[in-house]
């Protein structure tokens, strides 16, 4: 039996008899794939409170069976009534989203016989329980109804909403419905 040394085990002969082997390529691959999975999971989890608010234009409006008037959003983004849900974390901060009960504004008849279209932008103040305390126009573009506004004003003087949220509590909220009044269907 002989002594191993410390000079020894680093002699030439010594690393030669031991054969080098190269890294697998798969064991390569792997870790690259390891890593952007972990970079992955944690951009999607790691600022999950920070997520801004939808602009204006694509917020949703409540969807009915027959649109008179149609809203800017339309019902894009809205799920159908029969998909599973999932339980959400929940919410500290969110904006006012409106019931899907609300009824949308109806096309004035004097309007519509005359075919006056044109687009309408309302203003809404909403309390902490998810009333409508005051509606305003803001802005119209096309032909200048008062039918077309009075209209929206009265529709969504009686909607009501979710209310938004800050740091977990209710708070009162402004929020802006557009509504496009066309008299052909696109």
């Amino acid at each position: 039996m002989t002594a191993t040394t410390h000079e020894n085990l680093h002699s030439r002969q010594l690393q030669q008899d031991v054969p080098h082997r190269p890294t697998s390529p798969w064991l390569w691959m792997a870790l690259i794939v390891a890593m952007f999975a972990a970079a992955f999971v944690w951009l999607r989890f790691a600022n999950q409170e920070d997520v801004a608010p939808a602009p204006v234009g694509e917020r949703m409006l409540p969807a009915t069976e027959t649109p008179v008037a149609t809203t800017a959003p339309a019902a894009r983004t809205a799920a159908p009534a029969n998909s599973p849900r999932r339980s959400a974390p929940a919410v500290s901060n969110r904006e006012a989203r409106p019931l899907a009960s609300n009824a949308k504004p109806t096309y004035p008849p004097a309007a519509l016989r005359s075919g006056v279209q044109g687009s309408v932008v309302a203003s809404l103040n909403v309390d902490t329980r998810g009333n409508v305390t005051q509606a305003s126009i803001v802005s119209r573009s096309g032909e200048r109804s008062r039918d077309l506004d009075r209209a929206v004003i009265n529709t969504v003087q009686g909607w009501k909403f979710q209310p938004a949220m800050h740091e977990g509590r209710a708070v009162a909220s402004v929020v802006r419905v557009p509504v496009d009044f066309r008299t052909e269907q696109r």
